[in-house]
């Protein structure tokens, strides 16, 4: 039993967190067994800072950041780093389920492409720049420019299917679990910049309306998504900064 405990992963992170959502993801879209442990973002507990200090990737001039895991007495930090970990170590797909980086070569090269295609796009600068911007000039030329990152990614997202998710058979991949979190907190964009994204975005982005209602649907994402009143009162500081 004591050996059953020590595999059991605890989970640090804080639910307001697009970057804690990434594991998050991960653990319940395979099944995994774990702990969830509450971290505040701003007072932190004494118990986060000591565990992201002693975790692999944590950052030598930040006090806590989440996601962290503990697993068999060895903590984890860094989102996509610890969501790989979790798919690599929990690989019996019997038990699991498939692996978000698939075994077929291309696919996962193609995967890990939307992954680093994410992270380069400037997706995040975007998002947080026209959030905590409120000059209605600046939000408005940055609108223009997000949006050829919207229609790269509708392009991008039909390379195996024009419906559902970016694999076939609505399989989820790293890059649905890097990128959702994004798009879940896309109401904090409509509630305060009075955009509509979800509407007349969506309808615009076809290929990318699709791919997000079919996470919508799915069992493991719907146990990790958020009332947008949370996230909308969540994300106020950002736009008290603007």
């Amino acid at each position: 039993m004591a050996e059953a405990k020590e595999d059991q992963i605890k989970f640090y992170s804080n639910k307001i967190c697009p970057f804690g959502m990434r594991a998050w993801l991960t653990l319940e879209v395979k099944k995994i067994p774990y702990e969830f442990i509450h971290c505040d973002l701003k007072d932190k507990q004494d118990f986060f800072k000591e565990a992201y200090a002693k975790a692999l990737g944590h950052a030598e001039d930040n006090a806590g950041k989440v996601p962290i895991i503990l697993h068999k007495g060895k903590y984890i930090a860094e989102s996509s780093i610890v969501a790989r970990y979790l798919d690599y170590v929990f690989s019996d797909e019997d038990k699991y389920g498939p692996s978000i980086l698939p075994k077929d070569a291309f696919q996962r090269a193609a995967v890990e492409i939307m992954v680093a295609w994410f992270g380069d796009s400037g997706w995040l600068k975007f998002h947080y720049g026209i959030l905590m911007n409120a000059n209605p000039d600046d939000q408005a030329k940055s609108v223009v420019d997000w949006k050829k990152k919207w229609k790269t990614l509708n392009d991008r997202l039909g390379e195996f299917c024009d419906k559902g998710t970016y694999l076939p058979n609505n399989q989820v991949s790293l890059f649905e679990i890097c990128a959702f979190p994004f798009f879940e907190r896309l109401c904090t964009l409509e509630h305060y910049c009075k955009l509509e994204i979800y509407s007349k975005w969506m309808d615009e982005f076809p290929r990318v309306k699709s791919w997000y209602e079919a996470l919508l649907e799915n069992e493991g994402f719907k146990k990790c998504l958020s009332k947008q009143e949370f996230l909308i009162d969540g994300y106020k500081g950002y736009r008290e900064k603007a």
